[in-house]
């Protein structure tokens, strides 16, 4: 970069943020490098003084010249979680023919500036507020309805057939269904709550089941979802199943479905997976129909059958058994009916009456206060429905998709037509609740607005019940998900030959550790160096086979303890970030180091020429060589070398874990002379202190975590303000840290500070 050429003109902005990243470096000592001539401290005090005025006074000018009104559009989760704040009603905006899918930037996506409205949103928002509005006020009223089924009605058509051949040998255990890879198993049929009662909504789903797993063989893992036709499916629902043949679990979950739909049961384990092209899964039973009570009965039931047990009773590959399966819905709760019992006016209602019927719901949606005048024109299409001849229902109905399909309800409006540098009360409760819940303000939240109460005290009570609200799960959900880019998990799936342990169940598993993760250090109130290095993970069953930990007695993500020679612990040597920065066949530490930049040290490197030479694979008659030798190698060029010196060995670091996160001492390379080569982790950070592997590295970060609670703070705030921070911010942000070193670093504090600042209350 050079200084030079940097536009002297503070007052537009265009270079503002790189005279801030100048006098950052000049303050930390990076520059002028240690091999130039060396200012004295007065002259260093007086060029960050000058730099500094002028950023102060460019920022002060551009505030001034601002839109009077921004304007940001709601997310696909957050038009989600509103619509269900707001009438009670479940909608699912990422099914085929929904919402269009959101732009991303560095995995946020609720930046305003990338999410404009194109002409094809307008007819997709409308088709989905008719399907809230349909769901919330159905013309029928809908019914919940229970549904049993035992494994002799699913797998055997009653099973009568069966039964009686058990009669002979005077077996009286009640007949399994077997489920086991490559086959399917009806879970659900809509016609089982009758026909033309499907209805969408939560389902509550219950069943008996256990599993049979070999010595040494994977966890039998159970998935329910739609049939791919390929003898498996899409995975609803996903299961480890632990518990053991004769001591069969009752598991029970709650799981929203489009209706009407039919699902399959389907057992998913790689280490029988046949990988030969054109083939996703071996039948292991060969077509046979098998009748199934016990272990110690398959022989005598199907002596003719391929073997399911060795002779010590040991299975030979893993599957599950069923024994029922009850579904239950849809079922609702009296909270959420209690968000819509008064949008409707009565059915004889006057003029005026529907009029404060629409004014109430229109203030929830547009969360704000909202004239007469406004709601004039919806008032009158109600009208003029009722003089065609419609009912006052169904007129009601368009005045209410109106309100929803306006831009009020969708876009998050800030500021008015009088210019002014702070939110009113209104739009500071959306803005803090759309940060911590991703979605609309509670009355409680409207109330304080309405009474002008959003400050002091009153604020901090607000943010503190706020956080204690079980809708801050949302936050924890989205929070890390769009951070840490988890998105690109998965965007280049492992090729199959060379990791056939890899499958759609790990690589969920792994997202959900990281979700989990964030979740208990939120939750607790732990310290961010629980992110950097920690002696526990949250793992499921699949994870810790994966992991090579001790396997948990139950199912389900739990809390787990590490040892040093489990190579784990923190965020950074995580399957799901490990994976996201490969690119399916191998590790990518370029990618893995910009990464760490951004998540970790808050900082975006420049992106690289476009004329950029790819690494070649490794000549088959040449010595075999890592992808650091070649990587080595290959930076030769002056321009490039810069910035791979301070991007390279912070993904090089984790080179002693592979394209899909497993560890390793030696790189597998497929061409080339000689053995395998050692990795080599080792490198140095950008200001020149030395470590020999990834530990090492964690702990440099750690002894300098400031520059990492800075990073989570821009990061939270560029979630929570919906926009790409600048150099005008730094002021702000700076305040947060401080506030975050007083409370030791902990991270529900650290959001609080963010919640309470003063950033966050700027337009």
């Amino acid at each position: 970069m050079r200084i030079d050429q940097l536009s002297r003109d503070f007052k537009s902005g265009a270079d503002s943020h790189l005279w801030g990243e100048i006098v950052e470096r000049i303050n930390s000592g990076e520059m002028p490098p240690e091999d130039e001539p060396q200012p004295t401290e007065d002259e260093i005090a007086a060029v960050v003084s000058q730099i500094d005025a002028r950023i102060k006074a460019g920022r002060a000018a551009r505030m001034a010249a601002r839109p009077p009104v921004a304007h940001y559009r709601l997310s696909r989760r957050e038009y989600q979680n509103t619509v269900y704040d707001l009438l009670g009603v479940r909608y699912d905006p990422t099914q085929p023919g929904e919402l269009n899918a959101d732009p991303l930037w560095h995995g946020f996506e609720r930046i305003g500036s990338q999410l404009s409205l194109a002409p094809s949103h307008v007819e997709r928002y409308y088709r989905a507020s008719e399907i809230v509005l349909s769901r919330a006020f159905p013309e029928k009223g809908v019914e919940t309805k229970k549904v049993h089924k035992t494994a002799a009605e699913l797998r055997y058509n009653g099973g009568e057939r069966q039964q009686a051949f058990l009669d002979r040998f005077g077996i009286k255990r009640p007949l399994r269904a077997l489920i086991f890879p490559g086959r399917e198993l009806q879970a659900l049929r809509p016609h089982w709550f009758g026909n033309g009662s499907e209805t969408s909504g939560l389902y509550r789903v219950r069943m008996q089941i256990s599993g049979v797993r070999p010595p040494g063989g994977q966890t039998p893992h159970l998935r329910i979802g739609k049939s791919t036709g390929e003898g498996t499916n899409e995975g609803l629902i996903e299961l480890d199943i632990l518990a053991p043949e004769d001591e069969p679990e009752i598991i029970e979950f709650e799981v929203f479905l489009e209706m009407p739909t039919s699902l399959e049961f389907n057992v998913v384990v790689t280490d029988i997976i046949n990988r030969d092209k054109g083939a996703h899964h071996r039948n292991i039973l060969g077509g046979q129909d098998y009748i199934f009570t016990h272990t110690s009965e398959t022989k005598l039931l199907n002596p003719t059958g391929p073997k399911l047990f060795d002779e010590e009773g040991n299975g030979i590959f893993s599957f599950v058994l069923l024994d029922w399966i009850e579904w239950e819905g849809p079922i609702e709760s009296d909270a959420e009916r209690a968000t819509r019992s008064d949008v409707y006016p009565p059915e004889e209602a006057t003029p005026d009456v529907v009029m404060s019927h629409l004014h109430r719901f229109a203030e929830r949606a547009w969360r704000r206060p909202v004239t007469n005048e406004e709601l004039r024109p919806y008032l009158q299409a109600y009208e003029s429905e009722l003089a065609a001849g419609e009912t006052p229902t169904t007129a009601y109905q368009l005045a209410l998709l109106g309100v929803l399909n306006s831009r009020n309800f969708t876009y998050l409006v800030e500021g008015d037509a009088q210019p002014r540098p702070k939110l009113n009360d209104w739009e500071l409760a959306s803005r803090l609740s759309y940060f911590l819940w991703s979605s609309m303000p509670d009355p409680q939240l409207f109330d304080a607005a309405r009474e002008g109460k959003l400050n002091g005290e009153a604020l901090a009570e607000q943010v503190d019940r706020m956080l204690a609200d079980p809708k801050t799960d949302r936050f924890v959900d989205d929070f890390p998900r769009q951070w840490l880019q988890l998105h690109r998990l998965g965007m280049f799936p492992p090729d199959g030959n060379l990791f056939p342990e890899y499958d759609v169940w790990l690589e969920a598993s792994m997202r959900e550790e990281v979700v989990q993760y964030f979740r208990e250090v939120f939750q607790n109130n732990l310290s961010i160096d629980a992110f950097i290095k920690s002696d526990w993970t949250m793992a499921n069953p699949r994870l810790c086979e994966f992991y090579g930990l001790p396997m948990p007695k139950k199912s389900g993500v739990q809390k787990v303890a590490l040892q040093p020679d489990d190579h784990r612990g923190g965020l950074l040597t995580m399957g799901a970030i490990l994976g996201l920065t490969s690119d399916g066949t191998r590790q990518r530490p370029v990618h893995r180091g910009v990464w760490v930049s951004e998540a970790i040290f808050g900082k975006t490197p420049p992106s690289p020429p476009a004329n950029v030479d790819p690494i070649e694979p490794n000549p088959p008659d040449s010595p075999k060589a890592t992808i650091r030798q070649k990587i080595e190698a290959h930076t030769h060029n002056a321009s490039c070398a810069a910035c791979h010196r301070n991007i390279d060995p912070l993904g090089l670091a984790f080179d002693q874990f592979d394209a899909i996160g497993q560890w390793r001492t030696h790189e597998r390379v497929e061409k080339g002379t000689g053995a395998d080569p050692l990795v080599d982790p080792s490198g140095k950070m950008p200001d020149g202190r030395a470590f020999a592997n990834a530990d090492e590295f964690k702990q440099l970060l750690l002894d300098d975590r400031d520059q990492f609670l800075t990073a989570i703070v821009e990061h939270l705030c560029s979630y929570g303000l919906r926009r790409v921070l600048t150099v005008d911010d730094q002021e702000d942000v700076q305040a947060i840290v401080s506030e975050a070193k007083a409370k030791n670093y902990q991270l529900r504090d650290i959001v609080r500070a963010v919640a309470l600042s003063g950033l966050m209350k700027k337009r």
